[in-house]
């Protein structure tokens, strides 16, 4: 729902007196003006100066009961203080002779007497406080995802609720009536208004979000609409629902502030200028020694470009002269400038106190990307940094950096990659093969080493970005960069925080792409301990608005360290897979480990198997100790390879099998899983690493085993096979990765 031409004219009326009179708080009667023009019901109400301005045909309008409250832009918890009360609607010399004790109750509880700009006289509606029949609707300005929609129990108690037992639910607007009603409910309070035959209710409730959502969405940076004002928080504590079945804002409160004529709108994804980073035509490393006993940066890129076999490098040095790398003299050219060719993609690895003169003196070799690798100058502030950087920057250059390692992307038929990483390959492997299909991208370098190293072997990272400070090229560059790429099948993405209006951009654009984006972020809160003392439209932390921008863009957003590995290790070797459903079977040698699986299953259901399949478990089952009526069969210590192997086999057959998993407690005798057998052909390694491609359906194995079974486990990650050391961590990351091909929220 769009705000009309007539509901803006009354509300920048609004915004404009309150600023005019030094305000950037709206009183309450001017929060009911606002939602009665934008279609909100309001109780009936009267605003006065002082007790004198009082009139019997002001209270005619009124029931036998009204509410008076104190108007206060200085006081907060006025009904703690006296300041709210409901009185009979008597005759006005009563009804005046209340306001003016009110006003001295109040002024009791301060030594400086706080300024009172009159009272308010509103409906007295009656409701019943029962959970559920009051319900807060607000919105707050996030800096990085633009503004929150809350949605949660209202009330005096709204706060303490939302801390100790249900949390606000927050959505992103702008949303219209249907997708409100769909979001509300998916809210548990709806189970109750089903239950007691008042869906209307839930109707209701979706029509006030829907209205709120456009007026806060409208009155945003997020927002292109140009809008004098900006509204940073909105609490309606509380909508009730009346007996008459009227859904009425009973109480508000509303923060705003003014924007200047050059209002920054949120700034959209921009991939120019993105390619060179990855795919360049000439290189450039600025500050490369000459000494090769000098332990340098600089040295350590040039050579991992040279090891790449790119002949499109070129070295800079201040001083010049000459240098060997690898197996090849180079040339150290004083600056860029004196490179005889064209160079895309510039490197700069020198002192960061130098940076500012590199781009101010290149006058025709100009780059069109560069990664600035050191961290800002000791004596400087990021502020001034990126102030003084941005005077010299020549147009439509991009810059990943300051304070990162820069990028790799690995060599295939059509490019000879990139390497900035500057770890030397003797202490960092970083391979890639025609199964890569992962790119990582992360805030910490040091982020990016831990996952290269983790999954060196495996060979899924297609490219990895430590894009650092953020100066220019932003999270949703490099998104809109790689989601479209047919060989990148997920990004994973570690990130510390959005810039100023980049969540916004993040949620906008990872809503409409299909594949898997899997986010872990650091500096996750506790909602209750960020709650406002004051006011419930911030009773939310960061991380909770993330975790709710994560859920309704369809991101995969994982709270714990190793589950975020595990889960980039699914979604990456299991990527060709296809999944129909959520039935699952599994086949494991140890009982304790059945048990754990059941237990860790998540969304995923237990498969029936079918009577063909129990038939062909029957026949294999010759020792008759395994009992085969389970989905989850234990084929205990006493089972060796090839056997394992027809049991694993006979399930994944099965059309009512979706998905499955695999455990093994390698120590039994039987099973040839330690060096000197676990190569055979017929091993249960190398037979699961056929059966895992020839199987259309996902599989992950668990190896519960310590260092003398590192082989075999070798042999099965080489083999592509998605292999965990425990059955919880396997089925985890199985749920995980089913749920989200079969659109489940997680």
């Amino acid at each position: 729902m769009n705000i009309s031409v007539e509901s803006m004219s009354i509300i920048n009326n609004i915004f404009d007196n309150a600023y005019e009179n030094g305000r950037k708080t709206l009183y309450e009667h001017e929060v009911y003006m606002i939602l009665k023009s934008i279609g909100l019901d309001v109780p009936k109400f009267v605003f006065i100066k002082n007790s004198n301005e009082l009139t019997e045909k002001m209270l005619e309008k009124f029931g036998r009961d009204i509410v008076v409250k104190i108007v206060s832009s200085d006081i907060s918890h006025k009904q703690k203080l006296g300041g709210v009360k409901v009185v009979k609607n008597h005759e006005t010399l009563y009804v005046g002779y209340v306001l003016d004790k009110m006003r001295k109750e109040v002024l009791s509880h301060f030594e400086q007497e706080p300024n009172i700009e009159g009272f308010l006289i509103v409906e007295f509606i009656p409701h019943t406080q029962s959970i559920g029949y009051e319900v807060l609707i607000g919105s707050k300005d996030d800096s990085s995802f633009g503004p929150v929609i809350t949605f949660t129990k209202g009330g005096d108690d709204a706060e303490f609720f939302a801390k100790y037992y249900d949390p606000a639910n927050l959505f992103l607007p702008p949303f219209r009536y249907n997708k409100a009603l769909e979001l509300v409910n998916d809210l548990n309070i709806c189970h109750k208004f089903k239950d007691i035959g008042h869906e209307e209710y839930l109707e209701l409730m979706a029509k006030a979000a829907s209205l709120i959502s456009s007026f806060a969405f409208h009155y945003s940076n997020a927002s292109k609409e140009k809008t004098k004002y900006i509204v940073k928080a909105l609490d309606i504590n509380p909508f009730v629902i009346t007996k008459d079945n009227r859904f009425i804002a009973v109480d508000g409160f509303a923060q705003f502030e003014k924007v200047e004529d050059n209002k920054e709108v949120m700034k959209e994804a921009n991939v120019r200028n993105i390619e060179p980073f990855f795919n360049p035509k000439g290189i450039a490393v600025i500050g490369v020694s000459a000494n090769p006993d000098k332990h340098s940066m600089g040295r350590e890129i040039a050579k991992l470009l040279h090891d790449l076999g790119r002949e499109d490098i070129y070295f800079v040095n201040i001083k010049g002269g000459k240098t060997v790398i690898g197996d090849k003299e180079y040339q150290l050219y004083k600056s860029i400038d004196e490179i005889p060719v064209e160079t895309e993609l510039a490197v700069y690895v020198a002192k960061a106190k130098y940076v500012f003169s590199f781009f101010e003196e290149m006058k025709t070799n100009i780059p069109k990307s560069v990664v600035l690798i050191p961290g800002i100058p000791s004596d400087m502030k990021y502020e001034q940094f990126k102030e003084n950087l941005s005077k010299v920057m020549p147009e439509d250059v991009r810059v990943i950096g300051p304070n990162c390692m820069g990028v790799f992307y690995g060599d295939d038929e059509n490019n000879p990659g990139v390497n900035t990483l500057f770890i030397d390959e003797e202490r960092l492997e970083l391979n890639t093969c025609e199964d890569s299909n992962t790119v990582f991208l992360t805030q910490s370098g040091g982020m990016a080493l831990t996952l290269i190293d983790k999954f060196s072997h495996l060979k899924i990272f297609k490219s990895v970005v430590s894009f650092g400070n953020k100066y220019d090229v932003k999270i949703v560059d490099l998104i809109k960069y790689f989601a479209p790429k047919e060989d990148i099948s997920n990004i994973a993405l570690y990130v510390e925080g959005f810039d100023q209006g980049e969540g916004r951009k993040f949620y906008e654009l990872a809503k409409d792409i299909d594949k898997p984006i899997i986010i872990y972020k650091s500096g996750k809160t506790d909602a209750g301990a960020k709650a406002a003392a004051s006011h419930t439209a911030a009773m939310t932390g960061d991380y909770d608005v993330f975790k709710a921008v994560c859920e309704q863009a369809g991101v995969i957003l994982i709270d714990d360290i190793k589950t975020y590995y595990d889960c980039i290790k699914a979604f990456s070797l299991l990527a060709d897979k296809k999944v129909k459903g959520r039935k699952v079977a599994g086949v494991v040698n140890a009982g304790f480990e059945a048990t754990i699986a059941a237990d860790e299953l998540g969304n995923l259901e237990l498969a029936t198997l079918s009577e063909e399949t129990n038939e062909k478990l029957k026949q294999l089952n010759y020792h008759g100790l395994i009992d085969t009526s389970s989905s989850i069969i234990d084929v205990t210590p006493m089972t060796e390879d090839v056997l394992y192997a027809k049991y694993i086999e006979a399930i994944i057959q099965d059309d009512a099998v979706d998905a499955m998993f695999v455990s093994i407690v390698p120590h039994a005798n039987d099973l040839r899983a330690l060096p000197n057998a676990c190569y055979d052909d017929d091993s249960l390694a190398n037979t699961l690493v056929r059966l895992v491609k020839k199987y259309n359906k996902p599989i992950t194995v668990s190896v519960n085993a310590g260092k003398f079974y590192r082989e075999f486990v070798s042999i099965m990650e080489e083999g592509k096979v998605a292999v965990y050391d425990d059955i919880r961590s396997s089925v985890k990351a199985l749920d995980t990765f089913v749920s989200y091909n079969t659109g489940i929220k997680k």
